[in-house]
């Protein structure tokens, strides 16, 4: 395992931190890391920049990257669990990266979601597939401050009405989101 991938793992496990101060600062860190990615890959059809427009650590992260598409999805997967099923005092903070994970990732989201509507009795599988409409209602495909700030918005009121949800009339418990194990 390389450092790179080690650092991410070790990020990954800071997420779930009882120390805010600490989740922030990884959240924080990721999200610089998810701008980089979706300003030089996202735009233009997924190309990788040329050599000339980026910095050789840059081109080692978009390398890495495209090697291991399944460490941003193992991001995605561990902040979305802490927003609908912990106890997120953070949740601006985390709300920042996802975003940039979920346009990113487009089709790891959808799985997600899939995944925990899927998961659920039927009579709770539509308000759960609402949340998700929700959550993206008015989010354009950009990390701009006021989109980010209209996804924030609508994160706030998908994990309450997540919450919500999943504890009507539930006899059975909700499941993980982790798609990795």
């Amino acid at each position: 395992m390389s450092l790179t991938h080690k650092t991410f793992t070790n990020t990954s496990v800071a997420f779930q931190t009882e120390y805010t101060v600490v989740s922030s600062s990884c959240c924080t860190s990721l999200d610089y890391i998810v701008t980089y990615l979706f300003k030089h890959i996202a735009k233009e059809g997924k190309k990788p920049l040329r050599c000339r427009e980026a910095t050789q650590a840059g081109q080692r992260l978009l390398h890495f990257m495209q090697q291991n598409p399944d460490v941003l999805q193992q991001m995605m997967s561990v902040l979305m669990n802490t927003i609908v099923f912990e106890d997120c005092r953070n949740q601006w903070s985390v709300s920042r990266p996802l975003l940039g994970l979920i346009l990113l990732n487009e089709k790891c989201f959808s799985e997600l979601r899939a995944s925990l509507i899927d998961s659920q009795p039927l009579p709770k599988q539509e308000a759960l597939a609402q949340c998700f409409r929700n959550l993206m209602e008015g989010v354009e495909q950009n990390l701009s401050i006021k989109n980010r700030d209209r996804f924030t918005q609508n994160l706030s009121v998908f994990r309450r009405d997540m919450t919500e949800a999943l504890r009507s009339d539930s006899s059975t418990e909700p499941c993980s989101l982790d798609m990795m194990s």
